[in-house]
């Protein structure tokens, strides 16, 4: 097995592995190639969420096109959410939860949804979590909400990254099917959290 450097998460064997799209993890659900198994895995953390009284919604699958090698949640409290007439704003969390290993990074989140008279959903709009800058969090209440996620996915032996782990460049050529950033521009993050269309 190849060592490790000094602070880092993954060998370069691993990272090459995750582009690949194969599975970097022996504990369950991650000794499994079985999408459907983590996904599993999650519910008992969305309902343990709920108890805490945290809103938690799962990003639909591939952001219903391409494929993403993480499942995102939209995490917030009340407090983080703002309803203006039929404009609601949610400031508040995303989650990515790798698919290849037991990682997370937790960064900012914003998603405006306006509705009609109806009630249904006219548009949408919100940011992707997708590079290491947006993990910094600008208050306090960000990060006191990032603080019980932390401890509850810790809790279901999921490893938090942060963003000195992911914020480095890429240590080695690679095509990581990422619409994210450009070759020359690759970082860690890109070979653990990346999504083509």
């Amino acid at each position: 097995m190849e060592n490790k450097g000094v602070g880092e998460m993954f060998t370069e064997a691993q990272l090459k592995a995750l582009i690949r799209g194969e599975v970097v993890g022996d504990r369950y659900p991650y000794d499994t190639p079985e999408e459907q198994v983590l996904i599993n895995y999650l519910k008992p953390i969305q309902e343990e969420m709920k108890r805490q009284h945290i809103q938690c919604r799962l990003a639909s699958d591939y952001f219903d096109s391409g494929y993403a090698s993480y499942i995102q949640l939209l995490c917030y409290e009340k407090e983080h959410q703002l309803i203006e007439g039929n404009e609601v704003t949610i400031k508040g969390l995303h989650v990515l939860v790798s698919r290849l290993a037991p990682v997370v990074v937790i960064g900012q989140a914003e998603e405006t949804s306006c509705y009609d008279e109806d009630g249904e959903e006219e548009t949408s709009s919100y940011t992707l979590l997708s590079h290491p800058q947006q993990l910094e969090l600008e208050t306090t209440s960000l990060q006191q909400l990032a603080q019980k996620l932390e401890r509850l996915f810790m809790k279901y032996h999921l490893t938090i990254l942060h963003k000195e782990d992911v914020d480095k460049a890429l240590p080695f050529k690679a095509k990581i099917p990422t619409i994210f950033r450009k070759p020359k521009d690759y970082l860690i993050w890109d070979a653990i959290f990346y999504w083509k269309d």
